[in-house]
């Protein structure tokens, strides 16, 4: 129920959030920001949050099921497995949610969705991290507020940043490829490229962090 309400709430919050910061001298908020910045912070967040909650909260069933017979590297399988289909439909519902509050129409709708679920899959693996090294659902949601926040900022340019520097954050190649799919209609390879990178390396430290912290408690 939550996943169906949240989308449209987060989007009109970021909407409003960019109005007030277009507000102050010295930032220049790009044409179309809120929009596709909404639905890309609104993809991250609420699949982070879910990263999040779920390592935390599935720590003792983890060491249950080992109890039980199940091998770790079936239960950490399934984790990444449920995160790919969790951040599928939050990046399905946000594009539902902008479809329905925006007025742009994509060229490509398959291909927007597909640049929402690589920044969704990015964050619930982050989540998952956070949630592993934190180990508390309050503080760790906080942290991926604030992480998700200022990524989204710094992909739509609305933050002041060498752009060297912007390339590097966690949103900046899956909001090239969500302008491409929504304005061109195509694929951006280069941006889908180290946007997977991204992804395979999250992958791999979330996965050693699950294990690590199901070993340590």
């Amino acid at each position: 129920m939550l996943l169906v309400v949240l989308p449209p709430i987060v989007l009109l919050a970021f909407d409003i959030s960019l109005e007030t910061i277009g507000d102050a001298p010295g930032i220049e908020v790009p044409a179309a920001a809120a929009e596709l910045g909404g639905a890309l912070f609104a993809t991250a967040f609420l699949a982070g949050l879910l990263g999040v909650f779920q390592v935390v909260g599935g720590t003792e069933p983890d060491r249950r099921l080992v109890v039980c017979g199940y091998q770790p590297w079936e239960i950490l399988s399934a984790r990444l497995l449920t995160i790919v289909a969790a951040s599928a439909l939050v990046a399905t519902l946000v594009y539902a949610t902008f479809r329905w509050l925006s007025d742009i129409t994509p060229q490509a709708p398959v291909l927007v969705i597909g640049a929402l679920l690589v920044a969704a899959v990015t964050y619930g693996l982050l989540g998952v991290i956070i949630g592993s090294l934190i180990g508390r659902e309050l503080e760790g949601s906080l942290i991926l507020v604030f992480l998700a926040d200022f990524d989204a900022f710094a992909a739509l340019g609305v933050i002041p940043m060498d752009s060297d520097i912007i390339d590097y954050v966690p949103l900046a190649h899956p909001h090239a490829m969500l302008e491409s799919a929504v304005h061109d209609g195509t694929v951006a390879t280069g941006d889908l490229a180290v946007a997977g990178t991204y992804v395979v390396v999250l992958a791999v430290i979330a996965l050693l962090a699950v294990r690590i912290r199901g070993e340590t408690i």
